[in-house]
Parts: structure tokens; C-alpha cells; sequence
């Protein structure tokens, strides 16, 4: 469907003379149209009041059910503004997903938000949901760029090529982070991101200065031309008790923080005027650091409230300096990426450094060695191991056998699920599928919270902080970013995954252009 209509918020973000305003709306178990009116209230009087560029709509906070983002945005858009509509992939697989991006095409929505998502809550029908997290952001922002282009594809043995959309893809990113492993990781994740396409970056939520300047410092120091949103939270008691709780995953409110607003809501407003003051400060920093924009929001926030919040920024952004002292929420021990500058509170563009020498355990080691006997394409018997496997894979016997031999040895010693599609190489022989609730394969989600996993705080690191570790102990920890690794191939679901190496079937092989051993041609005069 052809929609020649100007993106008002795609504009606006990529004028370097504008500052675009996002204001997020957060459908509940929304079932009457009556539930719906307060946020299309909201999306009217900011059409008519021209400060807000776009209303951005959560899909599923929390992981728990609500109405749909695509069906709130078809709503908004009629009041004539634009929608931003976040997906998260948590309950959503790839066929869904492009399904969803043509619903999206024919209803002239073009703003998406792609978030891998919290985990699923217990509130669903019955218990907790089945989580999907088939593909990441990264992925998403191919498959934007591929719709983008024309998508082709096969239709009862003929190639056919769709006519082009044009979606314009968001990503978000949690810089704060409190280990040095989570930090990096978050900024090489953010970098596959932008280099699969995303058009823009939103922040997670925050309140220390240094780390909020650490995003559009980095984006300057990647030399990448992506327009970034500052996460402008007003914070209320209720909310920041939650996220220093951790019960909202990713977003930091440390204890001191958390004090203060207490303080505040013993105020006769409930420390309104409070919490809206230090929104509107924020908004005046993040236009000084130099973000494209500002992505505002928070419980009963009215339009009014946002205007507030824009018209004191505005007022107060010419000495924005004045603030960063205020916003001086660092978690305890916390790593920042680059060096602190003195004079202004903020950071340099002289990278921190590295940290310690990582930790190698001793079943690391011997993977490694492993796998440079067997499956380094560089080894002296690496030509013969793949004519082995080519004998073994001929056999429907000999590879059932040795199929699951190989997968009892991996189970004892990765807790393999037989997936035939093997991550181990990439994320430091620590496996994705059995060990990340979410089967993060590019690099961490943002939910991570001193180290811990979202979904089991206290109780398990995040596979993404381990692999980080083990890889610096060899000064390998580019490799984390170094290259982009496919969604999983499920055809090759519980097939022997050495085979599928050897013989140039999974994604690793693909990646370093191994082929299987061809047969030799036979001479025409035998």
C-alpha cells in the first residue's frame, strides 16, 4: 500500500533544529471503549497542542496481558498525530511478526519501537505465558530494511517481490548499568542494532547524569549518525519504589534517589511539583548533552503536565551545566565507559579501560582446547574430520547414534537442548538456549540488574556477563560485537549440531564459509 504522507515524527527527529517530543501511553487489560478514552484524550490534546511529536505505545509492560499497541495506534493516528508502536518480541515468533508489520503497512503506521520485552508475568490465563523471544531487535531491523527494499519471496515456485513500505525502526538500550561487563555489552549490542538499521535509540529509565551523557557520548565517539531520545520519567513515589525494587526491569532508582522522593510526596502536593521540576531539569540536560529528543513519561501524566515539563526545560536549558550535580545517582561501584570529566561532571571521550583480567574456569579452558583440536577450520585434520562426519551423516543409524552420544556428553557438560543450531562459539561455550530465559543470541537484553538475570535476580548472572568475562581473560571481548549471529535455524531442531558444523548447515559454518567435503569427480576413462 503506497502512503506518500510526511512521517511528522521521522522528520522531525532527523532536523538537527528540532527537539522531538515522544509522550508514552500504556494500555492496561483495556476491554471498553470507555477504558480507552483516557489516552485518546491524551493523543487529542497533544494533536492540537503541537508539542508532541509522536504518542508512544508499550506493548505488554511487565509482560503482562494488555490491549494491543497496533490496535490503540490505528485509534490515535485518527486523531492526527503520529503513533510510535513499540513490539515486543517476547510473545511474538518470525511469521508473526512479519504478519504484523503487514497489518501495520496497511493501516499507515510507520513508527515502531522494537524491544526484545520482560519476561512474561504470572497473570496470564492459567499461569505464565509461553515466551517466544524467537528473534532480537537486530533481526527485526533486517527484516524492516528488507521490507523496506521490496521484499522477495517464493510463491508456488515463482520469485515475487512486494512493492516497498517505509517503517521507520527504533531500538532501545539500558546504559545504566552498574558491572562493567553489562555496560559494554549493552553498547556492543546497541552497535549491531544500528548497524542492522535502526533509525533511532531510545534510553531506559535513569537518573544519573553521567550515565545518561555516557548514550549520546558514545554514539559521537562510534561516529554513529542516530538520533537518540532521552527517557524523561516523572517519577513517582509508587513507581520509584518499584524500580528500586527492580520490579520494573532495567530501569534504575538507587536508594539515595529513592529517599529523596520520599521525602518529597510528604509534601501537601505529593511532591508533584517535585517530580515535575526534575523532569523538566532532565529535559533541559538531555538537550544540552546533545539527544535528538525527549521520550516522556509517567503515572497520570496529562497533557498539561507534559507541556509544563517542555516549556520549564526550555526555560531552564541554557544552563543545564547547573543541574548535572543534582542528577549524581551512581550505583555503588559502577562503571562508567568513558573517563568522568572534572570540570563538568560528565564524561570525556577518553575511554575507561578494562577492568581486572576476566575469569577463565577451568571447564572454559578445556572447551577451548577442545575446540581448537576439532573444530578450528585452521587444524591440520580439519579436512578429515568433515569426511567422517560426511560418512557418519550418510548413515541414518550412524548419525542417530552419534547424535545422541555427542548430546549426552553436551548435556553434562553445557546443559544442551539439542537445538542443532549451536551458540556455543559465540557466547563463550555458555548456552543461550538452556541458560537465558529470553535465548538472547546477539548480546544481552536490558533487564540485567548488577549482574543478575531479570527473570532470576540473585540467583543467576546473566549468561551475557559471564561469556563477557570469559572472553576478556583472553582478550577476546570484541568478539561479543564483532559479528551478527542469525535467528536460530529450527529445521535443524535436535540434529546432531557437530554434524550440521562440519557439513555447512548451521550458522557458525555459514559464517566462516565452510562447505561440505565434495565427492571427487570420477575419471571418464575407468
Amino acid at each position: 500500500m503506497e502512503n506518500k504522507a510526511v512521517n511528522s515524527f521521522r522528520k522531525s527527529l532527523n532536523d538537527p533544529n528540532s527537539f522531538t517530543i515522544t509522550w508514552e501511553q500504556i494500555p492496561g487489560r483495556i476491554n471498553t471503549r470507555s477504558q480507552l478514552e483516557t489516552i485518546l484524550v491524551n493523543a487529542q490534546e497533544a494533536a492540537a497542542g503541537g508539542i508532541v511529536k509522536a504518542i508512544s505505545i508499550t506493548d505488554s509492560p511487565g509482560g503482562s496481558p494488555a490491549l494491543a499497541s497496533e490496535v490503540v495506534a490505528v485509534e490515535v493516528q485518527k486523531l492526527g498525530i503520529e503513533p510510535l508502536v513499540h513490539i515486543a518480541l517476547r510473545d511474538k515468533n518470525r511469521a508473526q511478526i512479519e504478519s504484523l508489520f503487514y497489518n501495520l503497512q496497511l493501516n499507515q503506521l510507520r513508527n515502531v519501537l522494537v524491544i526484545s520485552g520482560d519476561y512474561p508475568e504470572r497473570s496470564s490465563f492459567k499461569g505464565r505465558a509461553l515466551p517466544a523471544y524467537d528473534l532480537d531487535p537486530a533481526h527485526v531491523m533486517e527484516l524492516i530494511q528488507c521490507l523496506n527494499d521490496g521484499r522477495e519471496y517464493e510463491c508456488f515456485g515463482k520469485c515475487r517481490k512486494m512493492e516497498p513500505f517505509d517503517f521507520f525502526g527504533g531500538v532501545g538500550v539500558s546504559p545504566f548499568k552498574q558491572l562493567e561487563a553489562e555496560t559494554v555489552c549493552q553498547y556492543y549490542k546497541l552497535g549491531k542494532k544500528i548497524k542492522c538499521g535502526a533509525g533511532f535509540v531510545i534510553s531506559q529509565i535513569g537518573f544519573d547524569a553521567r550515565k545518561m551523557h555516557e548514550l549520546v557520548n558514545w554514539l559521537k565517539y562510534m561516529e554513529y549518525p542516530v538520533p537518540a531520545l532521552a527517557n524523561i520519567y516523572s517519577l513517582s513515589y509508587p513507581a520509584a519504589r518499584a524500580m528500586n525494587a527492580g520490579r520494573i526491569p532495567g530501569a534504575v532508582v538507587t536508594n539515595e534517589l529513592l529517599e529523596q522522593i520520599e521525602q518529597e510526596k510528604q509534601e501537601p502536593d505529593k511532591g508533584r511539583r517535585a517530580r515535575l521540576l526534575r523532569a523538566a531539569k532532565m529535559y533541559a540536560m538531555a538537550k544540552g548533552m546533545g539527544y535528538a529528543g525527549a521520550h516522556i513519561g509517567g503515572f497520570n501524566l496529562s497533557h498539561q503536565d507534559v507541556a509544563d515539563i517542555v516549556k520549564l526545560g526550555e526555560e531552564l536549558a541554557c544552563n543545564w551545566k547547573e543541574f548535572v550535580a543534582e542528577f549524581n545517582y551512581p550505583q555503588q561501584d559502577g562503571y562508567y565507559l568513558f573517563e568522568k570529566d572534572e570540570l563538568t561532571g560528565l564524561n570525556t571521550m577518553e575511554e575507561t579501560g578494562l577492568l581486572g583480567k576476566g575469569k577463565a574456569p577451568i571447564l572454559y579452558r578445556i572447551a577451548r582446547l577442545i575446540h581448537e583440536a576439532f573444530f578450528d577450520p585452521r587444524h591440520p585434520f580439519f579436512p578429515l574430520y568433515q569426511k567422517v562426519a560426511a560418512r557418519v551423516d550418510e548413515s541414518e543409524f550412524y548419525r542417530e547414534v552419534f547424535g545422541k552420544l555427542t548430546h549426552l556428553a553436551k548435556t553434562g557438560l553445557f546443559s544442551c537442548l539439542d537445538c542443532g543450531d549451536c551458540a556455543l562459539f559465540d557466547t563463550a561455550y555458555l548456552c543461550p538456549v538452556s541458560q537465558c530465559p529470553k535465548e538472547r543470541r546477539l548480546g544481552p537484553c536490558g533487564g540485567s540488574h548488577e549482574g543478575w538475570c531479570e527473570v532470576y535476580p540473585g540467583k543467576r548472572q546473566c549468561i551475557w556477563v559471564r561469556a563477557y568475562e570469559r572472553f576478556k581473560h583472553y582478550n577476546e571481548e570484541d568478539t561479543i560485537g564483532s559479528y551478527i549471529v542469525p535467528p536460530r535455524d529450527w529445521d535443524l531442531w535436535q540434529t546432531p549440531s557437530q554434524l550440521n558444523f562440519y557439513l555447512g548447515r548451521d550458522h557458525t559454518s555459514k559464517r566462516l564459509g565452510l562447505r561440505p567435503p565434495q565427492p571427487k569427480e570420477k575419471n571418464e576413462n575407468q
